[in-house]
């Protein structure tokens, strides 16, 4: 099977197994949801290793979101 299509069949079912559980749990908060959509797509990238013609901006994009909302939570925590 291709690379990229295994990466974006897996990518899809631990998505939609991670909204399914955060849901179940009755979690709310944004900020988790994109922060293990994140996690999910590097663990994808580093084990299935698909080709990329280009440069992986979606990879850019939400390293600085990560950032942003960790930087947002460590805020809180030392303002606190």
């Amino acid at each position: 099977m291709n690379k990229n299509l295994s990466f974006n069949i897996i990518l899809a079912i631990m998505i939609i197994v991670t909204v399914v559980a955060l849901a179940a749990i009755g979690e709310m908060r944004l900020d988790v949801y994109i922060s293990l959509f994140t996690l999910e797509y590097f663990v994808g990238i580093a084990v299935l290793r698909p080709r990329r013609r280009a440069q992986d901006f979606l990879a850019i994009a939400l390293l600085i979101i990560f950032l942003v909302i960790v930087g947002i939570r460590v805020a809180e925590i030392i303002l606190t």
